[in-house]
């Protein structure tokens, strides 16, 4: 026998690691566990086996490692650093456990995760053995109880109704599990299975959306990923201003129109725009109005809760004659 040889015994494929004085270090490659020393007389009627009918048995791909990605490259290299160490101690286990202890230490983790790596490495003698397996959920096809529970969630509970699982668990009995006479048949799922295969394939978005709309959704349950407005304002103290002209007239005790104030309104950016505070700015429009139209006025009177019925007719005839093609202004206030 020579060292890396592979045979086939007892339907398992082993590889030989060391030869010394009639014995033999030989490890796993399907249960991929610590390699154990033999007697080469007790290994007998053995077979030859070659590099390729080991990977097709054991269900693994080894790509090159220049034809790696870099992420699977890198991966693969930091676990080769890890049992490197241990590679010239793999024939004495007293040794090899030392140092897969220390190891373990200097690394900061466990002790089967260095012999893993280990005898991953020594079963296949390549680094691409050591790239990091991707993990998913493997499709299969769904059997028949399973497309009876998906028929009944779209059809009786992602609806508007929102309906509950227990009524629409009922709904699928009573069309799926009942003969022509309406009796209950002997095998159907239950209640709980109903649930559980709720509960593994449904989404929150699928949910709120089905049952409660989309617009329900969009305006109280979607995902704030926020927007172009917080490169501007990374934090609080940044706000936006907006101004608007009321619909409304103000008028002073003689009944002469002073002018229209204007709604400032300040919003926080960093707050997502919520408003935070509102400001009406009067005095400055009025200050204009009056020195424009009233130049003998020498400053406002405050304002006042009421208005004369006199000035209110003054108010509106003015402002008529003064906004031709305009909207007609809604309220007159006196100052």
């Amino acid at each position: 026998m020579e060292k890396n040889q592979l045979i086939k015994y007892h339907g398992t494929i082993y590889r030989v690691l060391a030869v010394e004085d009639g014995s033999m270090l030989l490890i796993d490659c399907m249960e991929r566990k610590m390699p154990k020393w033999h007697r080469i007389e007790d290994i007998d009627g053995y077979e030859d086996c070659t590099e390729e009918q080991l990977v097709s048995t054991a269900g693994i791909i080894l790509t090159e490692e220049r034809d790696l990605k870099p992420k699977a490259r890198c991966a693969a290299r930091e676990r080769y650093t890890v049992v490197a160490g241990v590679l010239p101690f793999i024939a004495d286990d007293r040794l090899r456990t030392e140092v897969i202890k220390r190891i373990a230490e200097e690394k900061e983790i466990c002790t089967q995760t260095v012999r893993n790596y280990l005898c991953q490495y020594l079963s296949f003698q390549s680094i691409s053995a050591l790239v990091p397996q991707e993990r998913g959920r493997a499709d299969r096809e769904l059997t028949e109880d399973e497309k009876n529970c998906r028929w009944a969630l779209n059809k009786f509970y992602f609806t508007r109704h929102k309906n509950s699982l227990k009524t629409a668990y009922t709904y699928m009995l009573k069309e799926k599990y009942c003969d022509s006479n309406g009796n209950l048949l002997s095998d159907y799922p239950s209640f709980n299975q109903f649930r559980y295969f709720h509960s593994k394939y449904k989404t929150q978005q699928t949910m709120l959306i089905s049952r409660n709309g989309l617009k329900d959704y969009q305006r109280n349950h979607r995902p704030l990923l926020g927007g172009g407005v917080q490169e501007f304002a990374p934090n609080v103290g940044t706000g936006m201003i907006d101004s608007t002209i009321c619909d409304i007239y103000l008028v002073n005790d003689a009944g002469n129109l002073v002018g229209r104030p204007v709604l400032t309104i300040v919003t926080d950016s960093y707050g997502r725009g919520y408003p935070k505070t509102a400001v009406t700015t009067v005095t400055a429009v009025t200050q204009r109005a009056v020195t424009r139209r009233r130049k003998e006025d020498d400053e406002l009177c405050h304002t006042q809760s009421c208005v004369s019925r006199n000035a209110k007719r003054a108010a509106l005839r003015l402002a008529n004659a003064t906004t031709s093609g305009r909207k007609k202004p809604t309220k007159a206030i006196q100052i």
